[in-house]
């Protein structure tokens, strides 16, 4: 984009029926901020729906003006975040501070929407960059993590809770009145009865309600902290070298158990990618040793106690069984027919897997 020019497209999923802000009304609310010239203002639409429309605007690379209808973003909100996103900042890390007007107001009413500016960061975003190794830039947003919590744990806490809770509700989840992890377990339980595998279904479901009860006891007992909270690589900054710097979007930040929090950026790997029968334990194996990989570097930074240790598996596996990119996995699997036999079996070797060889070797 050359100077003074204006990109201000919109996508296909803004909704025809209401209206977005031209270039005067940007330059209007700019004014409100302070900002009294824009030579380059450049639209990226990450709207949803009608229920989620998200306009934003860059402005000369330096700010970004954000056009919502968020219902959670309120002044106090807006200062929580900021916060949050000081203490990244203090540990070395970016991340693009909300800005006030004059009057110490973040938020200004625009039509049926909510304005509002933020710093814009000039680096590259993981997911626009050919990464040399993808694997050694996840171990590194999962070891700081693990470093923030060590730093902040139980600091500042925020009423919201993150989009990894269980129990307490994130804003997401509180429309189904269930955590994403229950609705998710819910439809694998359908999936397998469908497919008129009513035994297996019934022993994940009796594993599912010991394992939710056992955590349910403890989970108020156990440390939180405040997280950015949505760590893919469309929200991971990185430098030249490909190395992790920082977050941009902090809207789904919230407060969250923290081995919690660390065991979902672990996570499971089922050797998707391999998409002809290996056998399930084959497969199991590996998806416990890539989370053991994962789940022992984070441990090493974050020292967790005796009762976080234990919930960690609980934790763990409630993950395996309902973790988005899991269900996805078996629900394809199962549905293509290849591995269907093999992943039923799996899912079998789940239902009575040990606690103990989850954690078994790490340290």
């Amino acid at each position: 984009m050359t100077e003074n020019q204006y990109e201000l497209t919109l996508s296909e999923r803004f909704p025809k029926e209401m209206e977005a802000p031209e270039r005067a009304d940007i330059l209007i609310e700019l004014s409100k901020f302070g900002i009294g010239s824009a030579n380059t203002i450049q639209l990226i639409d990450t709207t949803h729906d009608a229920l989620d429309v998200r306009l934003n605007y860059i402005i000369d690379k330096k700010w970004v003006l954000r056009f919502c209808n968020a219902p959670d973003m309120t002044e106090k909100r807006m200062g929580e975040l900021n916060r949050l996103i000081g203490r990244y900042r203090a540990m070395g890390f970016l991340g693009p501070a909300f800005i006030a007007d004059d009057t110490g107001k973040y938020l200004h009413p625009w039509k049926q929407f909510l304005c509002y500016l933020s710093e814009y960061i000039d680096r590259p975003l993981a997911s626009d960059t050919e990464l040399n190794d993808e694997e050694q830039l996840i171990f590194q947003v999962a070891e700081n993590a693990a470093r923030f919590a060590e730093t902040y744990r139980d600091v500042d806490l925020s009423e919201t809770m993150g989009m990894y809770s269980l129990f307490e509700l994130s804003p997401f989840d509180i429309p189904t009145g269930m955590d994403e992890k229950q609705d998710n377990f819910n439809k694998l339980i359908r999936l397998l009865r469908n497919e008129e595998e009513n035994d297996l279904a019934a022993r994940l479901e009796i594993r599912h309600a010991d394992i939710r009860c056992k955590l349910k006891a403890v989970f108020r007992e156990l440390p939180r902290c405040v997280f950015q909270g949505d760590e893919n690589f469309s929200n991971v900054l990185i430098d030249d070298a490909q190395h992790f710097i920082g977050f941009i979007d902090f809207n789904l930040a919230g407060t969250e158990v923290i081995i919690n929090q660390l065991v979902n950026l672990a996570g499971f790997d089922y050797d998707e990618k391999q998409t002809n029968p290996e056998g399930a334990e084959a497969r199991l194996d590996f998806a416990i040793r890539y989370f053991r990989g994962h789940i022992s570097r984070m441990l090493r930074v974050y020292h967790a106690n005796e009762k976080e240790r234990q919930a960690l598996v609980w934790y763990a596996w409630i993950v395996m069984v309902a973790q988005w990119p899991n269900f996805c996995f078996f629900k394809k699997a199962i549905h293509d027919g290849v591995l269907k036999k093999e992943i039923l079996e799996l899912l079998s070797l789940i239902a009575d897997l040990p606690e103990e060889r989850l954690l078994a070797g790490v340290n």
